[in-house]
């Protein structure tokens, strides 16, 4: 498996690829695919390529088969460059920003966060529950848990946009925190797919 990091020209066609297909609620916007792969790495033991590639990718319909390979190829790189950013620790979130351009647009942690959270369901139940009834774990899932109690009118416009960007700020060490956590279980120092 190829572990170079995509491109900006690499990641665009991704993100143009998936949001093409989201319409149809069949395949994930990018940021939540990061979000989703993110847990598929951070829980009790890693989720394979098989396991999470239907979930992002939904029903492919007419799309051509070396599209889909050139698809599932950069995904894979994702999915690695994400485990390098965990493993090294220098990871953070992929957002979409309100107002790209201006001096400081307003990151938009919501897709990430509902993809992190939806990555839980390929541990199991029992996985995210077991953070829960520990304190430091559920104290690093706060952060992110925030982000998905927002109300529809304050998605774009936080009730304390200063507060909304204190806890964006805190996402990174939340995921090495969680993933960690789950390394110090699986009695492993770091997690390599190679």
């Amino acid at each position: 498996m190829s572990n170079t990091p995509l491109s900006d020209q690499e990641l665009a066609f991704l993100e143009a690829f998936l949001a093409n297909g989201a319409d149809a609620g069949n395949r994930m916007p990018l940021d939540m695919v990061h979000g989703y792969l993110t847990t598929a790495l951070s829980g009790p033991a890693p989720i394979t390529p098989d396991d999470w590639l239907p979930q992002v990718l939904g029903d492919l319909g007419r799309v051509d088969q070396v599209q889909t390979a050139q698809v599932v190829d950069l995904l894979i790189r994702f999915f690695n460059s994400i485990l390098d950013e965990l493993n090294e620790g220098h990871y953070n979130p992929l957002l979409v920003y309100l107002g790209e351009g201006v001096d400081d647009p307003l990151p938009l942690p919501y897709g990430w966060c509902e993809g992190y959270f939806k990555g839980w369901e390929l541990h199991g139940e029992d996985a995210l529950n077991q953070m829960l009834q520990d304190e430091q774990a559920e104290r690093m899932l706060a952060p992110i848990m925030v982000f998905l109690m927002y109300a529809d009118d304050q998605l774009l416009n936080p009730q304390d946009e200063q507060m909304h960007r204190e806890t964006v700020d805190e996402l990174p060490g939340s995921v090495q925190g969680i993933y960690a956590w789950w390394l110090e279980r699986r009695g492993n120092s770091a997690l390599d797919l190679q």
